[in-house]
C-alpha cells in the first residue's frame, strides 16, 4: 500500500504487516492518520476509485470528491463522530467517483489502536451497487407483480405450509367481501364465512380446497363452493366461486413451500345455468304434456325425439315411433306435400311450413294432422334438426265435412223455399184473388136482394181474403231478406231514405208529418234493403202516431267501426216490457181494429240489420208530454274504404 512514515505507537513492522495484509484483500480498504490524511490504500481501493495510491497518499477526502463536496462533508462528519466516539462505525453513502461513476457504497470504519485514544482509523468500503439495482428491480418487479394481481377479476390467495393465508389480492377482498387483514393468517376463507357445497350441504373442515388438495397430493380444480350471504342483497342469498388450489415449489425442489387459490366469481353463470336447467326441465314437461304432438326430426328424416300426445295421435309406442320416419306413415296420396316446401323453408326462404295432410296410424285407420314445421339451425344458420307440430283435426275434418253435407242440404232446402215463395206468391195469392172478386161481384148484382148481415159477412170475406194476401206478401218478403238480397255495394244512405219517403208520401201527407234527418253517410250496403229498413221505421212512426202532428227524425253517431242510425219519432211509445218482443214475428200490441198490419215489419227490419252485420234496439217514452215517443237505434259497419257524411 506504500511506505509512510506514521507517528503510531504500533511498531512500524507490525503496521507494514497489517498494509500487506490489507493489500491482498479483494474489498476496498483504506487507513486515515488522526487529522485526516490517507496513510494507505490498498488495489481494491484503487479500482473503485480509479486514482493511483501514489497521487493520493497524503490527501484529504474533499480532495476525492472535488465536483461533490457534499459527499466529501458527510464522510468528514462521520470521521469526527468516530473520532469523537473511538470503536467502530457503518453507514450507507453513495459515492461519485473521479471518473463520474456513482456508486451505491457500505463503509466499515473502525479506529485504532483500540482505547480511548486512538491514533488512527481504518475502513473498508463494500460496493453494494449490484446488490442495490437487484433489490431495486426485485422490488419492482414485486410491485408490478402485485399489481398485475391486484388488477386481476380473479381473487387469490397465498397459503404457507400450514395452510394459514399470507398474502390476498383485491379481487379476493372484492369477492369475499372481507379485508386482507381479516383474511391473513386464517386457514382459509371457509372458516370465515358460512359455506356450503354444490349440494347445498354446508362445508366442513376437511372438505376446504387448500386440505383436500393436501391430502390428494394434487392440485384441485372447478371446486364450486357456495358463500351464504347474511350482510347486503336479498336474504339468504349465495354467492357461488370456483376454487382452483395448486402448489407452490421452488425451482428444483419436490417439496411445496406453499398454496395458491384463484377465486372466480361464477354467481351469474351459476344462476344463468341453474335457470337454463329449470327452463330445460319447464321444456320436458310442456314437451312431454303439450295438447299438441310434438316431435324433434333429423335431417335423415327419422324421428328424434317424440312426446306423448304425438304416439297417442299415430297410435305408435314411442319406442317403436323413433325407429321410423314421418315418411313411413304418411298417407300415399300425402307424400310429398311437405318436401315441395323444405327447400324454401331450409335456405331461409320461409320461416315455417303450415299445412294439413294424413297419416296412417299403426291400425291402419287415417288421421288428419295441422302439420306446422321450422328448423333449428347452427351457429351459421345450417339446419340441425326439424320442429314438428302435430294437431289432430280428425273431428274438424268430419265436421266440415258434415257441415259441407249440411250446406248442399240447405242450398236444396233454399231452392225448395224460393220454390215455395214462387207458390205463395202466385199460386197462393190466385185463389185469395178469386174469393175477393167474386165476392165483390156478388155484392154488386145482388146488393138489393141481400140484407144487412148477407153485406156485412160479404165484407168479411173480402176483408179476410184481403189481410190474408197481404200476410203472404209479407211472409214472402220476410223470406227473401236472407236469401235475395243483393250484393253489399257503396250506397248513399240519403239515397235510401229518398225512396222510402217516395214511398210513404201519401201517408206522410195525409198525417201532415214533419220528416227531418242528418247529413248521412255513404256505406256498404244492400240499397233497397236499406230502404225497406227505413221505410218500415218510419212508417211505424207514421201508424202509432199521437194526437200531435208527426215529428220524425233520422239521426246518426259516427263511431269508430260503424255508424248507429236513429230514427225517433213523438208518437205514443212503447212499454219496456214489449222491447223485445216487436221484433219478432206476428207479435202485435194492438188489434187490427186499431191500428192495421201484420205484425212482420219490425222482424223484417231485424232480418235485414243483422244481415248487414249489425243491432237494433228501442227506447221509449210512452207517458203523455213533450217527450212522448220512440227511438228506433240501429248499427251498420263501416266496412273498407267508405266515404265521410254526405248529404
Amino acid at each position: 500500500m506504500g511506505r509512510l512514515k506514521v507517528k503510531t505507537p504500533i511498531e512500524a513492522p507490525s503496521l507494514e504487516a497489517a498494509l500487506e495484509l490489507l493489500e491482498r484483500l479483494p474489498v476496498p480498504m483504506f487507513v486515515k492518520a488522526r487529522d485526516g490524511r490517507y496513510l494507505g490504500v490498498n488495489a481494491a481501493w484503487e479500482e473503485l476509485f480509479g486514482v493511483k495510491r501514489e497521487r493520493f497518499l497524503g490527501k484529504l477526502v474533499r480532495e476525492l470528491y472535488p465536483q461533490n463536496p457534499e459527499i466529501a462533508e458527510k464522510h468528514a462528519l462521520k470521521d469526527r463522530e468516530l473520532w469523537a466516539h473511538p470503536g467502530s462505525q457503518t453507514y450507507d453513502i453513495p459515492i461519485i467517483t473521479p471518473d463520474g461513476r456513482r456508486r451505491e457504497t457500505v463503509y466499515y470504519k473502525s479506529t485504532f489502536p483500540p482505547g480511548p485514544d486512538p491514533t488512527g482509523l481504518i475502513g473498508a468500503i463494500f460496493d453494494v451497487t449490484a446488490r442495490r439495482r437487484a433489490e431495486t428491480a426485485l422490488r419492482e418487479s414485486e410491485e408490478r407483480f402485485r399489481a398485475v394481481v391486484d388488477s386481476a377479476n380473479e381473487g387469490m390467495l397465498v397459503y404457507d405450509r400450514r395452510l394459514l393465508i399470507v398474502s390476498a389480492n383485491r379481487a379476493a377482498e372484492r369477492i369475499l367481501r372481507l379485508p386482507a387483514s381479516e383474511l391473513i393468517g386464517k386457514p382459509g376463507f371457509t372458516s370465515l364465512l358460512p359455506c356450503i357445497g354444490e349440494n347445498g350441504a354446508p362445508l366442513g373442515p376437511d372438505e376446504r380446497p387448500t386440505r383436500v388438495a393436501v391430502h390428494a397430493g394434487q392440485p384441485q380444480t372447478d371446486r364450486v363452493i357456495g358463500i351464504r350471504r347474511t350482510e347486503g342483497g336479498p336474504s339468504g342469498s349465495v354467492t357461488w366461486v370456483s376454487v382452483n388450489t395448486t402448489f407452490l415449489r421452488r425451482m428444483d425442489e419436490t417439496e411445496h413451500y406453499g398454496l395458491v387459490s384463484t377465486i372466480t366469481d361464477i354467481t351469474a353463470q351459476h344462476d344463468a345455468e341453474a335457470r337454463l336447467r329449470e327452463s330445460e326441465a319447464r321444456f320436458r314437461n310442456t314437451f312431454e304434456l303439450a295438447g299438441s304432438g310434438m316431435a324433434h326430426i333429423g335431417m335423415d328424416r327419422r324421428f328424434i325425439r317424440v312426446n306423448r300426445r304425438l304416439c297417442e295421435i299415430l297410435g305408435y309406442p314411442e319406442a317403436e315411433l323413433l325407429q321410423l320416419t314421418g315418411r313411413q306413415i304418411s298417407h300415399p296420396d300425402d307424400l310429398d306435400v311437405i318436401n315441395e316446401q323444405r327447400p324454401r323453408l331450409y335456405s331461409g326462404e320461409i320461416d315455417s311450413v303450415r299445412l294439413e295432410k294424413r297419416y296412417l296410424k299403426k291400425d291402419g285407420s287415417v288421421v288428419w294432422v295441422r302439420f306446422t314445421m321450422t328448423v333449428e339451425r347452427d351457429a351459421q344458420g345450417r339446419p340441425l334438426y326439424e320442429i314438428g307440430v302435430y294437431d289432430d283435426i280428425t273431428a274438424q275434418r268430419d265436421a266440415e265435412a258434415a257441415l259441407r253435407a249440411a250446406h248442399e242440404e240447405l242450398k236444396r232446402s233454399n231452392a225448395e223455399l224460393e220454390q215455395f215463395a214462387y207458390v205463395a206468391s202466385h199460386d197462393l195469392q190466385e185463389p185469395l184473388r178469386m174469393v175477393a172478386s167474386y165476392t165483390q161481384l156478388l155484392s154488386r148484382r145482388y146488393d138489393s136482394k141481400l140484407d144487412k148481415d148477407a153485406r156485412e159477412f160479404m165484407a168479411y170475406i173480402v176483408d179476410g181474403a184481403t189481410r190474408m194476401k197481404q200476410l203472404i206478401e209479407d211472409l214472402l218478403a220476410y223470406s227473401r231478406v236472407g236469401i235475395k238480397g243483393a250484393d253489399f255495394k257503396p250506397v248513399a244512405a240519403s239515397d235510401a231514405l229518398r225512396r222510402a219517403l217516395f214511398n210513404l208520401r201519401a201517408g206522410i201527407e195525409e198525417a201532415g208529418a214533419a220528416v227531418t234527418h242528418d247529413p248521412l253517410p255513404a256505406l256498404p250496403a244492400d240499397e233497397v234493403q236499406l230502404a225497406q229498413l227505413l221505410q218500415n221505421l218510419i212508417g211505424n212512426a207514421l201508424k202509432f202516431r199521437s194526437a200531435s202532428v208527426p215529428r220524425i227524425h233520422v239521426g246518426v253517431l259516427d263511431k269508430e267501426h260503424e255508424w248507429e242510425f236513429e230514427v225517433r219519432d213523438n208518437g205514443i211509445g212503447i212499454e219496456p216490457q214489449y222491447y223485445e218482443r216487436i221484433f219478432m214475428v206476428f207479435q202485435r200490441l194492438h188489434n187490427k181494429g186499431e191500428y192495421p198490419g201484420t205484425g212482420i215489419g219490425l222482424a223484417i227490419c231485424k232480418k235485414v240489420v243483422e244481415r248487414h252485420g249489425g243491432r237494433i234496439r228501442v227506447e221509449s217514452r210512452p207517458a203523455q208530454g213533450p217527450r212522448q215517443g220512440s227511438s228506433f237505434y240501429f248499427t251498420l259497419p263501416k266496412g273498407k274504404g267508405n266515404a265521410s257524411k254526405g248529404e
